[in-house]
């Protein structure tokens, strides 16, 4: 594998971690409703791939799918690709998942595996190729990349979120910590929205993570931004979606609502 091949693979996992998007009615997640989300993806500041997110309920299971895959550049010469999923249901009104699969391909190397969660022993077994066998211990609330994501957006719609997480990597469990930023109104596909930034905490300041969520469609990302200090930037950025089988119309953008505001003094 190729320096090059190894870095896009990184960018990739790193970027659908932050591609699962949901839309809660209220903070208990009593009740879910499909939607389907696509995303732009930028490195750079030039087009570089297309993200698709998905959540439908099936055989009395609630299932996100998720899809990334590389569209124009580099990206696109070397077949990068990222589709995942997870399944779960609704318990004590939080999401607990019971099977999560990724499939990652780039430049046509491909790296699978499946986590299977056994809450009862505490236990998740996570499987690289039919090969490999890891037996990691839950510690009674880790959870897979898109599962974190539907707990991450109803902790926020709390007064006050707590944002420490564990993430049930490819072999280990990672703990995550995020803080809160000032809200932000934010020009995107969707109109003009108020959102809600956060930011991971590191303990150095070489990387970053940025998202923002956008109450008004129960704390889905509409933006998230990683990437190197003084290197490379990768952006993502919503451009459609659909809840509960409608399309949602695009509102006035960030220009026009401070026109309005201007002309109601």
């Amino acid at each position: 594998m190729t320096a090059t091949s190894e870095k896009y693979i990184k960018i990739y996992r790193l970027i659908s971690v932050f591609i699962v998007v949901s839309l809660w009615a209220s903070p208990v997640l009593a009740e879910l409703s499909s939607y389907e989300t696509r995303y732009s993806i930028y490195r750079n500041g030039k087009l570089s791939g297309k993200a698709e997110v998905s959540l439908q309920q099936e055989d009395g299971q609630w299932v996100i799918r998720s899809e990334g895959r590389g569209t124009h550049g580099l990206a696109k010469i070397i077949g990068a690709r990222d589709t995942e999923y997870t399944k779960g249901q609704l318990v004590d009104g939080r999401f607990i998942p019971d099977e999560y699969f990724r499939h990652t391909r780039v430049a046509a190397i491909d790296n699978r595996w499946l986590s299977t969660f056994n809450w009862p022993r505490d236990e998740v077994v996570i499987v690289h190729d039919g090969k490999k066998t890891f037996h990691l211990e839950l510690q009674g609330e880790a959870l897979d990349p898109l599962a974190l994501k539907l707990e991450m957006r109803r902790r926020l719609m709390e007064p006050d979120p707590v944002l420490n997480f564990l993430m049930v990597e490819e072999d280990e469990i990672d703990p995550q910590k995020w803080r809160v930023l000032e809200r932000e109104w934010l020009e995107t596909a969707l109109g003009c929205l108020e959102t809600i930034p956060i930011e991971k905490v590191r303990d150095n300041n070489r990387r970053y993570t940025r998202a923002w969520h956008a109450p008004a469609f129960g704390n889905i990302e509409v933006r998230v931004e990683h990437g190197k200090t003084n290197g490379n930037h990768m952006e993502m950025r919503i451009t459609e979606l659909e809840f509960d089988g409608m399309q949602v119309v695009a509102g006035p953008s960030c220009s026009a609502r401070q026109s309005a505001g201007a002309g109601s003094d």
